[in-house]
C-alpha cells in the first residue's frame, strides 16, 4: 500500500509542477500583453502629438500666408 501511495504522492507533485508551470507561462503571456498594450497606447498618443503639431504647423503658415499677403497687397506696386 505505501507503494502505490508514493506513486499516488509523486504524481501530485508532477502534475503540480505542471500546473504550476503552466500558471506562470499564462502569467507572462498577460504581461507581454499589457505590455503590447501600453505600447500601443504610447504610440497613439504619440502619433496624435505628432498631427496635432502638424496641425499647428499647418495654421500658423496658413495664417504667415494670409499676412504676408495682406502686407504685399499694401506695398506699393514699385516695391513688390
Amino acid at each position: 500500500m505505501s507503494g502505490q501511495t508514493s506513486e499516488a504522492i509523486a504524481y501530485v507533485e508532477r502534475e503540480y509542477k505542471d500546473l504550476k508551470g503552466r500558471i506562470e507561462d499564462q502569467r507572462r503571456v498577460v504581461e507581454q500583453l499589457h505590455k503590447a498594450e501600453a505600447y500601443a497606447d504610447e504610440a497613439e498618443a504619440s502619433l496624435a502629438a505628432l498631427l496635432e503639431e502638424e496641425a499647428s504647423k499647418l495654421r500658423i503658415l496658413n495664417y504667415l500666408r494670409t499676412w504676408r499677403g495682406d502686407k504685399l497687397q499694401e506695398m506699393p506696386a514699385n516695391r513688390i
